[in-house]
């Protein structure tokens, strides 16, 4: 019985959960079916019972979409993502919930899961599209242009065997050019092909997306999600712990990224102790970059603002963001310099900065004082990942003495919407005479 969503929404899951049964004892699940029925009928049948246990994908999983809205759903791997993607296209079965939906869908999940590797490429096109809700006529008319946008010349009439992961993503993808669904959804598809091919997927989203049409995708590319999506919601060991604004979700999961692996899962912890407080722990207990001198004073209370002078992780392309410290003196220093450096993963060094160079006066510290530092930036990067680093250095005798330095100890996650490509951003005007 198919069961729609209230109006205005496309779609409408409420209280998702699925459970999997799985046995503790390895060698139970090695039993062969005549065996099991032997145990059943000659030895005490709650053994088996006992052994098995419950492993919950997904645990009451709702929210709402909006027609016309794009969603983006991350998470750690394991998280239920996949899961929650084959439920709504209705591929999988929820153990309990209810999943309200309006409208035609078509999905891209795990890629090439629809094509027979014994048939050709054309032979799957014309199956997959019946799947899809062609007719046979429509697939005929479509066929040229499937085979155009897939753009795997002979390939078309050879084997899906033969092909390479792109290749499959090619032409799945090119099917569902043509399907014209009223949702589509993607799962981690665009993570596979070259950058041309992505350039021609994400036109196609842009588009499909400017006729009215509702994109749900699941990704690792946060960049992808910004750029798509105007919403999102983050899924973390079955749970919906975080949904609204892509940025802002974006934001909450390069928190989790940061909790270290050895850290307890949800499971095995107190109730009381929740995700959230898991979160905070990690960054209040952080002790892992480098850090030179602090004898004299120290650099202490590090924050990342963005332009809404909110603390974040998370910065979007062009976005006017604050770093903001305080340095305790512990003895009297004379005309303090103040630094920062921002370095990209492989250690090289984007910009640096420090009141020195940029002629700004500074005041003796005396002991025990305190003093707020903010360097306010433009982040004209594109999209990454990028540490900065912090300094008071003073110079004594003509010599430059380094009083407190602490190494990468901001970690930060660039994202950019407008297709740029490249290290920096120069938001540039293009004018057309």
């Amino acid at each position: 019985m198919k069961y729609l969503p209230k109006e205005g929404l496309c779609l409408e899951t409420n209280n998702i959960n699925k459970i999997y049964h799985k046995n503790s004892d390895r060698k139970s699940n090695q039993k062969s079916k005549i065996q099991k029925l032997f145990s059943a009928l000659w030895e005490n049948e709650n053994v088996e019972k006992n052994d098995i246990q419950t492993f919950h994908a997904l645990k009451d999983v709702s929210f709402s979409l909006k027609i016309g809205e794009s969603l983006g759903i991350i998470g750690l791997n394991g998280s239920g993502k996949s899961t929650l993607m084959q439920i709504i296209a209705g591929t999988l079965k929820q153990s309990s919930g209810k999943v309200y939906v309006r409208g035609k869908v078509a999905a891209l999940l795990e890629l090439g899961s629809g094509f027979n590797p014994d048939f050709t490429g054309k032979e799957n096109v014309i199956i997959n599209g019946k799947i899809l809700g062609l007719t046979e006529s429509e697939i005929k008319s479509k066929l040229q242009n499937i085979q155009n946008f897939a753009e795997i010349g002979g390939f078309f009439n050879q084997p899906v065997s033969a092909y390479s992961s792109g290749m499959v993503l090619r032409l799945a993808f090119a099917v569902l050019v043509q399907v014209n669904p009223e949702i589509l959804i993607i799962d981690e598809a665009l993570a596979v092909g070259d950058a041309k091919f992505q350039l021609k997927c994400f036109a196609f989203l842009e588009e499909f997306k400017n006729k009215g049409g509702t994109l749900i995708i699941v990704s690792h590319d946060l960049n992808s999600i910004a750029r798509l999506c105007s919403h999102s919601i983050l899924l973390h060991e079955g749970c919906l712990i975080a949904s609204g604004k892509a940025n802002d979700v974006i934001n909450e999961y390069s928190k989790i990224l940061s909790i270290p692996t050895d850290f307890p899962p949800a499971n095995e912890t107190s109730q009381s102790f929740t995700k959230r407080e898991k979160i905070i722990e990690v960054e209040q207990s952080r002790s892992k970059e480098f850090s030179y001198g602090g004898d004299q004073a120290q650099i202490k209370d590090i924050r990342l603002l963005n332009s809404q002078n909110r603390e974040t992780q998370v910065l979007k392309s062009g976005e006017i963001f604050t770093v903001s410290f305080q340095v305790y003196a512990k003895n009297e220093i004379e005309k303090p310099i103040y630094a920062l450096t921002l370095k990209d993963t492989k250690g090289q060094q984007i910009y640096g900065q420090n009141t020195h160079f940029a002629k700004i006066t500074t005041n003796n510290l005396k002991e025990n004082d305190k003093v707020l530092v903010k360097f306010v930036l433009y982040c004209n990067l594109n999209d990454g990942d990028y540490f900065i680093s912090l300094g008071v250095t003073r110079f004594k005798d003509n010599n430059l003495e380094i009083v407190h330095r602490r190494y990468d100890v901001l970690e930060l996650k660039i994202i950019s919407t407008d297709g740029s490509f490249g290290c920096a951003n120069c938001f540039s005007k293009i004018e057309i005479e």
